[in-house]
């Protein structure tokens, strides 16, 4: 009888647990999600002001518009998410983001970026972001670190190839003919692997989260694995939710990442150039912020799974606003500022990892992609707003002081807040 059930479970390619297939599937979508990212835009920003005469401010807007628009929409997507899964919804969301990325090797007119732009934006920021984290966190419970970790590293690693491939592109075909190439890229890489191989949870499979069967659970030795498996599965509806003081305070520690990370991503390659840096060493600085970042998040994934999530977040954000404002100290010197971007970067990585992970673990499997939608409206305003104040301050001021240091404090405050939050009370 015992060997019959175990026939029963399912597998993914050469036998390995299917949740893994899960995680490559949300790596491939990270790593195109970081097609419309704020570094992606501010590459392309210098030709198009050049060429249309637009400001950085109405160019950065895009950003703002279409992170809005995503944050309004995912309130409706994580629910259902959480019924249905993310296969349909990620295929399709990545086409239309796809579409609308070749679309713009045809623009005209500022409200052409507006629209196409925002919308592809706006399926990242919505739907994309979601599907990661959904998705990864129905398949694990007690390796979820590692995992989410895994997944994680796919928009770092977007962030760390994309810029120069897309400078090499604008050098050599030009900015329109990049745009539409970047589409195309967006879409082969990860489109077609979410139709065929995403799927909602484990138990459709036959399979329960980490791989383990029936029999594994009930002999492992552990304690407590049993009790987390149950505990996890809690369904929080939307009313209980937004009573919970925790759902407020993961929202002002998810509030401070998104607005710094955003106002930073936008504008540290216009920052570098500002002082002297090539558009090359630039691109440069970047991937190296970005492919440490990818192994910050790798580390992390580990290490969450041995020390509590919210410490970790904590000293990650407090660690990184205090370091922040040294860029400003090493931007003359090529060498220190390579040295800057590598303990920037690998501190940098760990938070979204982190983020993800202290959402699914204060409201569990069946509730996570509710509860970062209902999120979405704050997170991504303060994601819109990091940008453009960073854009307003430069205009006024022809420096990015004001905004960098603003900051470094409120990675800081965040840090703080992240050492008092506590999981919601399940009853």
């Amino acid at each position: 009888m015992t060997t019959k059930k175990r026939c029963n479970f399912k597998k993914g390619p050469f036998g390995i647990y299917y949740g893994w297939v899960i995680v490559a599937v949300a790596f491939l979508v990270g790593v195109t999600q970081a097609g419309v990212f704020q570094n992606i835009l501010s590459i392309f920003m210098i030709p198009m002001a050049a060429e249309f005469g637009w400001s950085r401010s109405l160019i950065t807007g895009a950003i703002a518009v279409g992170s809005l628009a995503g944050g309004f929409l995912g309130p409706f997507i994580g629910p259902v998410l959480d019924r249905q899964g993310p296969r349909m919804m990620a295929f399709f969301g990545i086409s239309i983001l796809a579409a609308g990325l070749v679309a713009l090797a045809w623009l005209s007119s500022l409200w052409q970026l507006y629209l196409f732009f925002g919308v592809g934006r706006m399926i990242s920021a919505g739907l994309l972001n979601l599907v990661v984290t959904v998705s990864v966190s129905n398949w694990f419970i007690r390796k979820r670190g590692r995992a989410m970790g895994i997944a994680q590293l796919g928009s770092r690693i977007g962030l760390a190839l994309l810029p120069p491939l897309v400078q090499i592109m604008i050098t050599g075909v030009g900015w329109r003919m990049a745009w539409a190439m970047l589409g195309l890229v967006v879409f082969f890489i990860s489109a077609i692997p979410s139709i065929i191989f995403l799927r909602r949870r484990p138990e459709d499979l036959g399979l329960l989260p980490d791989g383990e069967s029936v029999e594994e659970t009930a002999k492992a030795t552990e304690p407590g694995i049993e009790k987390e498996l149950v505990a996890d599965e809690k369904t929080w509806s939307r009313q209980e939710i937004l009573r919970t003081v925790s759902f407020w305070q993961l929202i002002v520690i998810s509030c401070v990442i998104f607005f710094v990370g955003a106002g930073t991503n936008f504008h540290i390659f216009p920052f570098l150039t500002d002082h002297g840096l090539s558009p090359e060493i630039s691109v440069m600085v970047i991937s190296v912020i970005w492919i440490l970042s990818a192994f910050g998040a790798l580390v992390i994934g580990f290490l969450a799974e041995k020390i509590p999530v919210k410490i970790l977040l904590a000293c990650s954000m407090i660690l990184l606003g205090g370091i922040f404002v040294l860029v400003f100290r090493v931007v003359t010197n090529v060498w220190l500022v390579f040295g800057f971007a590598v303990i920037y970067g690998f501190i940098r990585g760990a938070l979204l990892p982190l983020l993800a992970l202290i959402w699914v673990e204060f409201f569990g499997r069946y509730s996570s992609g509710t509860a970062l939608g209902l999120s979405s409206v704050f997170r991504y305003m303060a994601n819109a707003l990091g940008p453009v104040f960073a854009a307003i301050c430069f205009d006024l001021q022809q420096n990015y002081l004001l905004p960098f240091f603003l900051f470094s404090g409120l990675l800081v405050f965040g840090g703080l807040v992240s050492f008092i939050a506590k999981a919601p009370q399940q009853n």
